[in-house]
């Protein structure tokens, strides 16, 4: 009995475990079920006409509705594919929600406009009419105008990408004789292989499904395009239905299931990317920083036309060269990486420049004529005899100054050591960066010491100008005595050197304000 029982527990294990072996399905086996059970789900679809599962063939019917699709489409197709600046239409959709009054101030930051603007206008004034205009119109583009943009914005994107989708050549898989855009004579939709056609059904249910989207008010749309292009390109009602019939065919999932039995891939998603950029916020930047551009430009253009002819008049040359290393060439290496630049070179060169060619000739041989010989009183020839020691000593520190920047000075060999670094490491741009920044606040120090040093001259030659026009002088006792040591005459040396002062102290203001 108990040998019985052994036997029949073997056999219940084996049978077990054939049963186990031969009823698990295979993946193959799986995949095979799942497209028999598609291909029962197309046949139930209220568009099943559209693909014939036993062959794998779609039918003249998908065929009839991609041309009537591309039949209403076709005027939008080639108006998108005809544009010389497919940019044109955004810009459209912007003027479309702007104000009348943005449309009007829009005039206002024309290049031409400004430019012309410019030879007429002081610049701090244009700037500051042209930046009130801006603010103005960007304030109009509120939260309701920046929605409605938005919205008509994605409506246009999935409008476009529904009807520039290339249903000639979906077409012309069924039918190799049609021609683009003849819909004189149908052409001859039978039926083709889904496989030869699977990659371009995917693609049209990329944009296909966009156009389903229930938050978009299509009306906006087309009220929007028969104002901008003077005409009615696809008709409201045509598209309507058009809406309606991709909305029931994607609903009913057809589509998705001719794909996933056509190409065996039971697992098949369609993807649909439904983000579409802002078109007023980059529209809004771009407006902003071409304007400031233009004004920058400007106010450079100014800038430096006023000190070539202020350079002119001082020195003889629109160029004139003293410094060696603090130079704006150096900047070249700098703006490379996107470093701190130098800010201060050419007015420092300028300072650099006057006290080397004039304050160490000629007003050297002033002030020791003058000062030096003059009989006045000490108290009110101090200012100018100070300001004249401290020009002297900042030439020099000026040199210095300019040194420390050559290869081998202490800033430019830190600054030639750093610079392969800043590519990995953040700690040497930030030593690069403060050495420049500690560089320009240096330079900047001297050029408005400097200028208020010859300022504090200027006046002084001014005072003593009135002084010598005087029957009676009160300041210098003995001008006639003094005349001797000069070969210009008293007054018109006097009247030269203040005259380069001034011209000096506008040179300077046009770089520091």
């Amino acid at each position: 009995m108990a040998n019985n029982n052994t036997k029949e527990q073997k056999e219940s294990f084996f049978q077990s475990l054939l049963s186990s072996l031969f009823n698990r399905t295979s993946p193959e086996a799986e995949k095979k079920k799942k497209l028999k059970m598609i291909a029962k789900g197309i046949s139930k679809s209220k568009f099943h006409s559209f693909y014939r599962p036993t062959s794998g063939e779609l039918t003249n019917s998908f065929g009839k509705l991609m041309l009537d699709l591309y039949k209403v489409v076709s005027p939008a197709q080639l108006m998108f594919t005809n544009a010389p600046n497919p940019a044109i239409f955004s810009r459209q959709l912007i003027n479309y929600v702007m104000s009348e009054n943005q449309i009007a101030l829009l005039e206002e930051f024309d290049e031409n406009n400004i430019l012309e603007k410019s030879k007429k206008v002081p610049f701090n004034q244009l700037k500051k009419e042209i930046e009130t205009k801006l603010q103005t119109f960007l304030n109009e583009f509120d939260g309701e105008r920046v929605t409605k943009a938005e919205n008509l914005s994605k409506a246009f994107a999935y409008f476009k990408d529904f009807c520039t989708f290339d249903y000639y050549v979906l077409l012309r898989k069924y039918d190799s004789s049609f021609q683009e855009y003849a819909f004189d004579s149908n052409p001859r939709l039978e039926k083709v292989n889904a496989e030869y056609v699977i990659e371009d059904l995917k693609d049209f249910l990329s944009v296909a499904y966009l156009i389903t989207d229930e938050s978009i008010v299509w009306n906006d749309l087309f009220e929007m395009l028969k104002e901008t292009q003077h005409k009615e390109i696809v008709s409201a009602g045509n598209w309507k239905k058009i809406v309606a019939r991709i909305r029931s065919i994607q609903v009913s999932r057809t589509l998705d299931m001719i794909i996933q039995h056509a190409s065996e891939d039971p697992s098949y998603q369609t993807e649909i990317n439904s983000h579409v950029a802002s078109v007023i916020e980059p529209f809004m930047d771009k407006i902003e920083a071409d304007t400031h551009a233009l004004l920058n430009r400007i106010q450079a253009q100014q800038k430096e036309s006023k000190a070539s002819s202020i350079c002119v008049q001082i020195f003889g040359t629109a160029d004139p060269q003293s410094m060696k290393n603090y130079v704006p060439s150096f900047n070249s290496v700098l703006e490379k990486k996107d470093l701190n630049l130098l800010e201060y070179a050419e007015p420092l060169n300028y300072l650099k420049t006057f006290l080397i060619e004039f304050v160490k000739k000629t007003i050297r041989e002033y002030y020791e004529v003058v000062v030096i010989r003059g009989q006045w009183d000490s108290t009110l020839s101090a200012p100018m005899s100070n300001a004249y020691q401290e020009l002297l000593k900042m030439s020099d520190d000026i040199t210095q100054f300019d040194d420390s920047f050559a290869e081998e000075g202490p800033m430019g060999s830190k600054i030639k050591t750093l610079l392969p670094k800043t590519a990995h490491d953040a700690g040497a741009e930030n030593i690069i960066n403060r050495v420049v920044s500690d560089a320009n606040d240096l330079a900047r120090g001297y050029i408005i010491q400097g200028t208020q040093a010859l300022i504090t001259i200027g006046k002084t030659i001014k005072q003593l100008i009135e002084d010598y026009s005087l029957p009676k002088p009160i300041i210098v006792a003995n001008w006639k005595e003094l005349e001797k040591y000069v070969d210009t005459p008293m007054k018109e040396f006097s009247v030269d050197i203040y005259k380069k002062i001034y011209l000096f102290a506008q040179l300077m203001q046009t770089y520091i304000q």
